[in-house]
């Protein structure tokens, strides 16, 4: 009867069935895009389905001692987020202005003799009951500094590097909050070192730049990160970015979202970009319009009428596939080939990063697979867009005849993450979509 709601497209060949799907608006957790939500652990429902959590925290939180790592820190956010199948994402910074206190990198530094900046910054500070207070940030070009926290990155990427449960990392460690302005700027060669102490630490996890330093960005990029622009909302962020003067020698940004992920963070939450006559319309479309994976959740209330926009973008963010049409013969025959002719579509404004293997199946009258197999086709191939596929199932001789239920689902090999959802009508079970009936003889 489900089957029977999916309507025949095309007149044609007798012997073959042809199939259209709609293409649906629900939103999805599909894993490593979409909705960043940004709390340790979870605290309700999140504002829209989300698969990945970011977080941020000081080195002198996960290494307060020499040597002695507080591992708990993202071990706790893994485990508390692992029943909802999200992974997490994080960034360690050595220098914040929003810290409790004078440390954001771990007093024994400072003790051990690195040389750092005492600084205040902006205006009241809600940390320390309305009063700036000083902080200090580590000297990035001193030698001690690059040993120490080279050697914290080689200890955080020996557990964590390939970790299932890691979505991907900024490289930080620079600059306030870990973004790459200061004003006490390092030398551009000491800058590339930082940069290089995460590429040696990190060689499967994947690794994102923040894109505020335009001229290490451009050697980041080189050597295979994504990106992020902390500051969306902000008129000058959205003009100040590729094609402009600060970006123009960096080769290849346009095109990054093509390998790697871009994520977005917005300059504040909605009720200040009001307050600033900002538009948010034009930040929504900035992100989708840069082919955005992820957004933090950081834009606080909004208003009823504002919903349809976010709800669009955490709808579009990365990939989101739809099987619109499949044709194959009615009737196929043990030990021969079952042809699939099949138009896919990426409506989303990204792409897929990690490979998912597009599964066939044919399930019995109890609904049990008795025969699988995977598409030669790879769906990170999939830019947004059209795409013609066919494929050929080659069915063991040993199958029995009689009729079967034809589905597909988008499969994480590994077994380590959840099935990629599709945005189609077709009838759905743990991410198994059924498509349609043939005979087999």
């Amino acid at each position: 009867m489900l089957l029977a709601s999916l309507p025949a497209f095309a007149d044609g060949d007798a012997d073959l069935l042809r199939l259209q799907f709609r293409e649906v608006d629900t939103l999805f957790a599909n894993p490593g895009q979409g909705w960043m939500n940004q709390q340790r652990s979870p605290r309700g429902e999140p504002r829209f389905p989300c698969s990945v959590v970011y977080i941020r925290f000081g080195w002198a939180e996960a290494e307060p001692t020499e040597g002695q790592y507080n591992w708990k820190l993202l071990d706790d956010a893994i485990a508390a987020w692992k029943p909802r199948g999200a992974t997490i994402a994080f960034r360690v910074m050595t220098c914040s202005a929003h810290s409790a206190g004078y440390y954001t990198s771990p007093k024994w530094l400072f003790d051990a003799g690195c040389k750092g900046h005492e600084y205040l910054r902006g205006g009241d500070d809600p940390t320390s009951g309305g009063k700036r207070i000083p902080r200090i940030e580590p000297d990035c070009a001193d030698p001690l500094y690059l040993e120490k926290h080279g050697a914290f990155l080689k200890a955080l990427g020996e557990r964590y590097d390939g970790h299932p449960a890691i979505e991907f990392l900024d490289i930080g460690s620079y600059g306030i909050w870990g973004e790459w302005h200061t004003p006490h700027p390092a030398p551009v060669a000491i800058r590339k070192q930082i940069v290089d102490l995460y590429l040696r630490a990190f060689r499967k996890t994947p690794l994102v730049f923040m894109s505020d330093d335009a001229e290490v960005l451009a050697y980041a990029l080189a050597h295979g990160t994504g990106f992020r622009r902390d500051g969306v909302g902000s008129p000058w962020h959205e003009k100040t970015w590729i094609g402009s003067k600060k970006y123009a020698a960096v080769e290849g940004m346009a095109d990054t979202w093509k390998r790697a992920p871009v994520v977005f963070e917005w300059f504040g939450n909605y009720d200040y970009l009001q307050s600033r006559k900002w538009s948010f319309d034009a930040a929504v479309n900035f992100m989708l319009t840069n082919h955005v994976t992820l957004i933090n959740d950081n834009v606080g209330r909004v208003p009823p009428e504002a919903m349809p926009q976010i709800e669009k973008l955490a709808r579009l963010a990365g990939a989101r596939f739809v099987l619109r049409e499949l044709a194959h013969p009615k009737i196929a025959k043990r030990g021969a080939s079952l042809p699939l002719q099949m138009r896919w579509a990426n409506v989303g404004v990204g792409k897929l990063h990690r490979f998912y293997a597009l599964r066939f199946f044919l399930l019995d009258a109890g609904g049990r697979p008795v025969f699988s197999a995977d598409a030669k086709a790879d769906p990170r191939d999939w830019l947004p867009g059209e795409h013609s596929v066919t494929e050929s199932l080659q069915l063991p001789a040993t199958l029995k005849p009689g009729d079967y239920t034809l589905a597909a689902e988008l499969v994480d090999p590994g077994g380590q993450r959840r099935s990629f959802h599709l945005a189609m009508d077709a009838p759905e079970k743990d991410g198994r979509y059924t498509l349609s009936r043939v005979k087999v003889e």
